[in-house]
């Protein structure tokens, strides 16, 4: 099996979710928006990824080639983790301008399945800052009204924590 995953923008999940695409290394494609390499030179990852010999496909365009991927057959999932707000809201509203929400898209179209894992998950988050600084963020309504929406759409499964997201990644890995 092969996995398609995207890191959007976001620093909740992070460190987490890259510890997972390391242990799986040889079954990931490990797609970078440009929001998601910003973040990872923010929480220092850039050295802890390139020291892993992970496959990283940095792809700065909203309409890839990279979205065909899906069509061909080349992917049996797709994973967004972690996806910010505003991804889950492109996601949610069918907008696909962006790397990760044309990905969403093209797999969405191509019948392969989609996990998510959104960053704001719930009303109130405790999330560690780039310099290791607890914070308590409180997403918005609407935040989690795209979020409810995203987890009525065919094939797409939205994890609420990371427990929930290695459960169901371990029948494709």
């Amino acid at each position: 099996m092969k996995v398609a995953w995207v890191v959007t923008g976001a620093g909740h999940f992070l460190k987490e979710c890259l510890e997972i695409v390391e242990k799986n290394k040889d079954k990931i494609n490990l797609f970078l928006s440009s929001a998601g390499i910003e973040v990872i030179k923010m929480y220092k990852y850039g050295d802890f990824l390139e020291r892993r010999d992970i496959n990283i496909v940095k792809d700065y365009k909203s309409s890839s080639p990279s979205c065909g991927a899906f069509a061909a057959g080349r992917y049996d999932l797709l994973v967004i983790a972690p996806a910010t707000s505003n991804t889950v809201a492109k996601c949610a509203l069918g907008i696909a301008d962006s790397l990760p929400s044309n990905l969403f898209s093209q797999a969405g179209k191509s019948k392969v399945p989609i996990l998510v894992l959104p960053s704001d998950v719930s009303p109130r988050i405790e999330s560690l800052t780039p310099t290791g600084r607890r914070i308590m963020v409180y997403p918005r309504p609407v935040d989690l009204q795209h979020l409810r929406t995203l987890k009525t759409f065919p094939g797409v499964r939205v994890a609420n924590d990371l427990r929930e997201l290695e459960d169901c990644l371990r029948f494709y890995l």
